[in-house]
């Protein structure tokens, strides 16, 4: 499944068995050239106090926290298999979402879905990186961090290049500043309610879509003037539109697709 071109091979652990290595299997079904080709590998779990867990491996074999667009997938799932009726709550290591349905369609088996991502932990000021430094700039990387379950660093550029997203994204994702490394947010603003976002994905790469990067986009495009807290941006992304708007809690809301690409079976050496 994907939203907005993000995709990731889904297990249902429902009705299939849970891999003993999920890191190992999310290396093998990831790649592109070899497996089945994904951004990573999620594991949909029964439990207790949720309608489903959901827990998340990078192309790397990294475990993740939170997936914005991989919740969505979720949920389509869920609703689809007939587990769930109305809003949709899914427990994931940095904590409980809730996933209401905006539109549903069965038969295509896609759909529009909002998630409830809660409140950010956003930096009240940039920062600069040390020793980083954009081509043709002579001062270092100015940055905003912001965690919504996962770490982003979001940049503002006035041109997003291959060179800036691929080869600086990879420095910052992998420098000292970030002992766990980080998501990288190229941004650059359209008009007050709309983003051009590219993003680096830590474990990942460059993907076409991330949907807590979106939300990390808004909510510093937000804080620093460029867009309005009263109104939904839209964050354009190579696979797609997201929107991210945030109520007067403060609780950041993401709205965007899910879609089914295919079905099928893996071999029972996981």
């Amino acid at each position: 499944m994907h939203g907005a071109g993000n995709d990731y091979v889904f297990i249902d652990g429902f009705v299939a068995p849970v891999p003993h290595f999920p890191e190992q299997l999310a290396r093998t079904v990831s790649n592109r050239n070899f497996g089945v080709g994904a951004d990573g590998l999620i594991v949909m779990l029964p439990v207790d106090h949720a309608d489903v867990e959901m827990r998340m491996w990078n192309a790397d074999g990294s475990e993740g926290a939170m997936c914005g667009n991989g919740v969505r997938c979720v949920a389509l799932w869920m609703h689809l298999r007939n587990r769930v009726s109305g809003i949709c709550r899914i427990q994931t290591a940095s904590g409980m979402v809730t996933v209401s349905t905006a539109e549903l369609d069965r038969d295509g088996g896609g759909g529009v879905f909002c998630v409830d991502m809660g409140q950010p932990h956003a930096a009240t000021d940039s920062e600069l990186l040390p020793g980083v430094r954009l081509p043709g700039v002579d001062s270092d990387l100015e940055f905003t961090a912001v965690s919504l379950g996962n770490p982003h660093a979001v940049v503002f550029v006035d041109k997003l290049t291959d060179r800036v997203v691929r080869h600086v994204g990879h420095q910052v994702e992998h420098h000292s500043r970030f002992p766990d490394r980080t998501n990288v947010e190229w941004t650059q603003v359209v008009s007050p309610t709309e983003l051009t976002v590219r993003v680096w994905e830590r474990g990942s790469g460059e993907t076409l879509a991330c949907g807590t990067g979106a939300c990390a986009a808004g909510i510093v495009a937000v804080q620093r003037g460029y867009c309005s807290a009263d109104r939904e941006t839209i964050v354009n992304l190579p696979g797609g539109r997201l929107q991210v708007c945030t109520d007067d809690a403060g609780r950041v809301r993401l709205t965007g697709p899910a879609e089914v690409s295919f079905t099928g079976t893996l071999p029972g050496r996981a």
